[in-house]
């Protein structure tokens, strides 16, 4: 009995998760730097999950979270616009430790509401 609920709960997260909209590699060549959001979500053609504001340093940063699918399994992925233009995307570990210590930082701040979301 125990067995068979734990097959039913799993295939309910698998069916959940596979049903959540995903972006794949393939749609990040459409994407340009200095583009407004309405322009990447037309591109990616999706609206993001979840829209996060932060601020670092003196600067405003919005990221709009996704689900990216790799082929193997998905994973939160992040698209960072600064003063209403595309700056940055990529995954939440790979922002918490770019170069651009603002953008950094501002990932950092966000980290826990991105884990969040499933």
């Amino acid at each position: 009995m125990m067995r068979k609920l734990t097959a039913i709960l799993l295939a309910g997260a698998l069916l959940t998760a596979c049903g959540m909209p995903q972006i794949h590699h393939t749609q990040l060549t459409a994407l340009d730097k200095g583009l407004a959001p309405p322009d990447v979500v037309a591109r990616l053609k999706l609206e993001p999950s979840v829209i996060h504001n932060a601020q670092a340093d003196g600067r405003t940063f919005e990221f709009y979270q996704y689900r990216m699918n790799n082929g193997m399994q998905t994973d939160q992925y992040l698209i960072v616009f600064e003063g209403a233009k595309l700056v940055y995307w990529g995954y939440l570990d790979e922002l918490r430790k770019h170069p651009d210590k603002a953008l950094a930082a501002a990932a950092g701040q966000v980290a826990s509401a991105v884990l969040a979301v499933r």
